[in-house]
């Protein structure tokens, strides 16, 4: 027989517990934004203020910050009013999650090197490191987590994993009310997964200590013509009834473009996805707004704007972009394969309407095909008419 003061004890830690399971840390919601300081006054436009940032964006995704070997939190060089910056959106009412990591794989590496054999003590001493930055910046819901993937430099890590989280597990136990992503570029995990070159991500390790993960495919195919009209992220072939596959088809929201010959597709990351046991309930894809350019002497951002398309529409005729519908399509498809979508910096998609679509049009046309919604921007809009 268990005694009176025994079973009471228990019903308190039982409480305790059921509470604190059912506290949800704080959310992306299904359409978050990627915003980037006065880059738009720097593009020589005038700048966006934080009021008129769309009110569709549940989240404000804010680069970016690194940790160095000394534990301390910096910004990018040159971005003196970046932490400026970061707590006006902190006194807005979004959600801002920050850019957060070590500069390379192999910082990381070095980090991670020993964690489970030593108690965790590098993780443990970056956390110290960490907390007066966030105690100075009250209100950041979230850390994403980046510069995980392999390159030239990186060398074997049999136990990259369970070392990485070991450090999350750390992170999650000195900031228990943060949610926790990691950003990871779906050209590498593609390149990864079909010809591996090193020990990378095991996700069934490490899931229980992820809240989200943010998928890029901002970069994900280079822009040639086989991708002008059609986006340098499409979504992949859509099989017709006469099993050709050769078009692009609605599952772009796109007719009669020719699929390229890519394994760089949303289909084919998705279905990575699903193999390496990445939750779909978990998964956020991160779509580029602005055109790409194949002319490596154009300022790469500031040539990337979207109302330099139907403001230059000849120097930016050999532009990769691509139709509002298809821009639905991607929102549709984020819908029916993962929990929400983030655009990459909001400020550059014709936040003043220079186009006649209204502002922000792709970001409105993503949202609305997420919404079930075919796309409300008039099939006259500039934009939609490229050829």
């Amino acid at each position: 027989m268990f005694s009176y003061d025994y079973l009471i004890l228990l019903s308190n830690i039982l409480i305790v517990a059921v509470h604190a399971h059912s506290q949800s840390r704080p959310s992306l919601g299904i359409s978050s934004c990627s915003y980037v300081g006065a880059v738009h006054v720097d593009c020589g436009s005038e700048n966006v203020s934080i009021p008129e940032i769309p009110n569709e964006c549940t989240a404000i995704i804010f680069d970016g910050f690194n940790i160095d070997s000394n534990n301390q939190v910096n910004g990018p060089s040159g971005e003196d009013n970046l932490l400026d910056e970061l707590d006006l959106l902190l006194k807005s009412s979004k959600n801002v999650f920050i850019l957060y990591g070590h500069e390379t794989e192999e910082d990381w590496a070095q980090v991670l090197a020993t964690e489970i054999s030593n108690n965790a003590t590098n993780s443990t001493n970056e956390m110290k490191g960490l907390k007066p930055f966030l105690d100075k910046h009250p209100g950041i819901k979230g850390l994403l987590i980046n510069n995980l993937e392999l390159d030239a430099n990186s060398v074997d890590f049999p136990k990259y994993s369970e070392n990485f989280k070991v450090y999350l597990d750390t992170m999650r136990s000195n900031f228990s009310n943060m949610s926790i992503g990691l950003l990871l570029v779906g050209k590498f995990i593609v390149d990864q997964y079909t010809k591996p070159k090193l020990t990378w991500l095991n996700f069934t390790i490490i899931d229980p200590s992820v809240d989200f993960y943010m998928i890029s495919v901002v970069t994900f195919n280079e822009c040639t013509d086989q991708f002008r009209l059609l986006g340098t992220a499409p979504i992949g072939v859509l099989t017709s009834k006469n099993n050709t596959g050769s078009t692009n088809s609605s599952s772009n929201g796109s007719t009669n473009l020719t699929m390229p010959v890519t394994n760089y597709t949303l289909s084919n990351l998705r279905d990575i996805l699903v193999d390496l046991s990445v939750p779909k309930n978990k998964t956020y894809y991160r779509y580029r707004l602005g055109p790409l350019s194949n002319d490596d002497t154009l300022d790469g951002m500031c040539a990337s704007t979207v109302n330099k398309i139907c403001l230059n529409s000849t120097d930016s005729s050999s532009w990769c972009y691509e139709t509002l519908d298809s821009f639905n399509a991607k929102g549709k498809f984020a819908n029916d394969n993962g929990a929400g979508f983030v655009v990459n910096i909001i400020k550059l998609d014709d936040p003043k309407n220079d186009c006649k679509c209204g502002p922000y049009p792709s970001f409105n046309a993503i949202l609305d095909g997420f919404n079930g919604k075919n796309t409300n921007i008039t099939k006259e809009c500039a934009l939609s008419n490229r050829s």
